[in-house]
């Protein structure tokens, strides 16, 4: 073995453990930052459904507000219509049916 190593020029010999040690670096570089890669994706994911909920509870107060308003609006519709029918009825313009 150690006369094969021998008889291979030493430029050959550098390039040769340079490329596998830049590649056994990768290697181990991928098994210890497995676990780092899916914490990042978890950690993307929440990140995202909490701007989800978000945008989302901000959807639901816009429509909570349109709520108030448009029921503001029925009482009132409610209201002018009991005054019309009172103004109706005191005046004596209204039947009323047995």
């Amino acid at each position: 073995m150690l006369e094969l190593l021998g008889s291979i020029p030493s430029p050959w010999l550098a390039f040769a453990g340079t490329l596998f040690g830049g590649v056994g670096l990768k290697v181990a570089e991928f098994f210890f930052n497995r676990g780092k890669a899916k914490t990042d994706i978890q950690t993307e994911l929440r990140n995202e459904l909490r701007q989800d909920i978000k945008d989302l509870q901000e959807r639901v107060d816009e429509l909570e507000a349109d709520i108030k308003e448009w029921r503001a609006r029925a009482f009132k519709a409610e209201e002018e219509v009991a005054r019309k029918d009172a103004l109706i009825a005191s005046h004596g313009c209204m039947t009323t049916k047995p």
